[in-house]
């Protein structure tokens, strides 16, 4: 989704884009705005296997430049791509020194990693760096958003919980919420991989007050009509903070551990802590809804800090970074 915003941006001011992918999964999102793809038929997570297709894609297509996003990369994937054409790589990990010309890395500890010394041990040139919020890629509705003036009670809850919903928390919270029923409306975003949709539909039809929202594709307007989100410690967390409502968010993966730790040491979210190690992720989540909708001073403050720390225009100053 990061890499359809830059897209998106590139396209705006006459850049074509194509997106080489491992398989099919994603190509039915991608190809419905209008990008090309190409399916190199490969398994995503053994990356090396694929390099003498991605040659050939590189010398047929002759591109400006090749954007790499995977969390399975390798450093000779990375040196193979770098030999043939300019190469830019968003991270997340910081796992080794990337072999790129451009490394884009936006999360909020981004500062905080020790690049430098890394890639001065392994002996590796040093990149051009894009660090920080304000290079956060998210889309395009995400920007200009008025400042968010904070309703004093929360009527309105948004949880969020990814494409594929791994630790299943969005039918545990269901499963809760049977026995919690309450005067607020719940609005649960569930995934087009869900693998627990339509248990979710079923229980949904026993509680009035939890709305199913399903392939939304307005999602600026529905996180601000809530007063409140909960989401994993992913990229949602950024056009959350866009719209400047009030969060809580979960860890589902090693990967987001880091994104939870500094949103809430930098008072911009709540973290319910790891879900993979808890045992009743849906009490915890009600609890923690019902915890911060009561600290209207803190929802105040959170949202401020929320709007100042992304503005929506991270794609562009990404991509007028990128053009040569």
């Amino acid at each position: 989704m990061r890499c359809l915003s830059i897209a998106d941006t590139f396209q705006r001011i006459g850049k074509d884009c194509a997106f080489v992918l491992a398989d099919t999964s994603m190509q039915e999102t991608i190809s419905a705005r209008k990008y090309k793809t190409v399916i190199l038929d490969s398994d995503y997570q053994y990356m090396d296997d694929e390099i003498e297709k991605l040659e050939s894609v590189i010398k047929e297509m002759s591109p400006e430049m090749v954007i790499i996003d995977s969390y399975f990369v390798t450093k000779q994937y990375l040196e193979c791509v770098k030999s043939m054409v300019r190469l830019s790589y968003i991270d997340d990990l910081g796992a080794f020194a990337y072999p790129a010309d451009i490394l884009i890395n936006y999360n909020a500890y981004s500062l905080a990693m020790d690049y430098k010394s890394m890639y001065f041990e392994e002996s590796v040139s040093y990149p051009m760096t894009l660090f920080g919020a304000k290079y956060a890629p998210i889309r395009e509705c995400f920007k200009n958003i008025p400042t968010r003036i904070q309703n004093d009670r929360c009527r309105n809850i948004l949880i969020s919980t990814g494409g594929s919903d791994l630790i299943h928390l969005a039918v545990d919270f269901v499963r809760y919420m049977r026995g919690n029923k309450d005067a607020v409306d719940y609005h649960l975003l569930v995934g087009g991989m869900n693998p627990d949709k339509q248990e979710i539909y079923q229980l949904t039809e026993e509680i009035p007050n939890l709305h199913i929202h399903f392939n939304v594709t307005d999602m600026q307007t529905l996180i601000s009509s809530c007063d409140l989100a909960v989401t994993a410690a992913g990229s949602t967390m950024y056009e959350i903070c866009a719209c400047g409502v009030p969060m809580i968010t979960y860890v589902a993966a090693d990967n987001q551990i880091p994104g939870a730790e500094a949103f809430e040491r930098m008072g911009l979210a709540v973290s319910c802590g790891d879900f993979r190690k808890e045992s009743d992720p849906g009490r915890k989540i009600y609890e923690g809804i019902k915890e911060l909708s009561k600290n209207y001073k803190q929802r105040i403050n959170m949202g401020k800090r929320m709007q100042r720390f992304v503005d929506g225009w991270g794609a562009d100053r990404i991509v007028d970074k990128l053009i040569v």
